[in-house]
């Protein structure tokens, strides 16, 4: 992998009315970089190489030249919104007989927003609109690939993205360049919802196989336990999980707070959820898992996203 993602700081409403930023709907699905040559490569930001569950974005993509490209991975529904519940059934596969056929039953598209490199010449210095103005030029959409959408009014996108009950807007400042790997705040994301990228770190079988998955957060070295979730996830994210938790001693630095009878994970897995608040306890109310996050590290888990 060649480029590693640049990542967003969080931003908040105050910027929508900014013309100092252009404006792209914020995806549900997963990140990746595609290195297209003489074969395409497709990464995940954890470096990951995906491209045999695409077989008709790569074979698309396999047309276009010697490029590299951002962008994200997503199977929209019969509403045409991102879903990213579809798109955990192409994810969590490794079957080749099983990726053919939900490869045919289950469209994944490939919605482009940067070029990094053309050619083998970098464009990652280069102003985001002169690399969008790129992208327009060598790109038309095709069944598995588009280029995002973009604006410079952010209020009305917003209010879009609110009517349709999207994931939220990403902001990007006019004449940025382009900071592989590194999280800046020429990207801003302004969250529809919110949520919060948590550490897996053990669960609960009072019901089921798994009734609760317990949550943890970085505070510098340590994880701190921050609730549990038992909403959200469906049997086969539970099975997936089952098969890959590894079970080892209490290991959160206020383990105390958990149940009892929490069974103790390695902290490998990241899911996102969705919650109300923070309770003065510095747990999460209400949450509701959302997806797992293949494509983030534990250690990016933080009590800074709060």
């Amino acid at each position: 992998m060649k480029y590693a993602p640049m990542l967003c700081q969080k931003g908040d409403e105050s910027i929508l009315d900014s013309n100092a930023y252009i404006f792209e709907p914020k995806l549900d699905g997963t990140r990746c970089i595609a290195e297209v040559g003489k074969e395409v490569k497709l990464y995940n930001r954890r470096e990951k190489n995906i491209s045999r569950r695409y077989p008709f974005i790569c074979k698309e993509l396999s047309k276009v030249g010697n490029v590299i490209l951002d962008g994200e991975i997503v199977c929209y529904n019969k509403e045409g919104k991102p879903d990213f519940y579809l798109l955990q059934k192409r994810e969590h596969v490794e079957s080749d007989l099983i990726i053919e056929m939900r490869a045919k039953l289950i469209s994944a598209t490939y919605v482009i927003f940067d070029i990094l490199e053309m050619d083998e010449k970098p464009l990652i210095k280069k102003p985001i609109e002169e690399r969008k103005e790129i992208l327009n030029e060598i790109f038309s959409k095709s069944r598995h690939l588009e280029i995002i959408f973009f604006t410079e009014n952010g209020k009305i996108l917003w209010e879009e993205i609110r009517k349709r009950n999207l994931e939220g807007v990403i902001a990007k400042e006019k004449g940025s360049r382009y900071f592989p790997g590194e999280r800046r705040k020429e990207w801003l994301k302004i969250k529809n919802v919110k949520s919060i990228d948590v550490i897996i770190i053990g669960y609960t079988t009072e019901k089921r196989e798994i009734s609760a998955l317990g949550m943890g957060l970085y505070r510098g070295e340590k994880i701190y336990y921050v609730g549990k979730v038992g909403t959200g996830f469906e049997e086969e994210i539970m099975q997936h999980l089952l098969k890959n938790f590894e079970r080892t001693k209490p290991y959160a630095a206020n383990a105390e707070k958990a149940p009892p009878h929490m069974i103790w994970v390695k902290p490998r897995f990241v899911a996102e959820v969705e919650y109300l608040e923070v309770t003065k306890d510095m747990e999460l109310r209400s949450p509701s898992f959302k997806r797992l996050r293949n494509d983030k590290e534990p250690e990016e888990c933080t009590f800074e996203q709060l």
